[in-house]
């Protein structure tokens, strides 16, 4: 079993890039997080705050991807509903 790690990882939908995902971070290990999604590709925003813009606008896949790459490490991920539609249709 994985040891939890007090991270918590927010994905959603940009607010004003609808194509992009945005990850917020919270927590006192958020740090680790943050080295995971930018080791995937991901760019931090502001301190806490990272985002995934592809130009083959497969963010959805790869914030998936992401998301349970996280869970594997004792992260704790909420994906918001409106990605999990992105999510959806974009993968089944």
């Amino acid at each position: 079993m994985t040891a939890s790690i007090d991270a918590h990882v927010r994905l959603d939908t940009h607010p004003t890039h609808p194509s992009a995902v945005q990850a917020v971070l919270t927590g006192t290990q958020a740090r680790v997080a943050s080295m995971a999604l930018e080791a995937a590709g991901w760019s931090v925003t502001t301190t806490g705050v990272l985002v995934l813009a592809r130009i083959d606008h497969e963010e959805p896949y790869w914030a998936a991807d992401a998301a349970q790459n996280l869970i594997a490490e004792g992260i704790t991920v909420e994906i918001t509903p409106r990605l999990q539609e992105a999510i959806d249709e974009e993968w089944t």
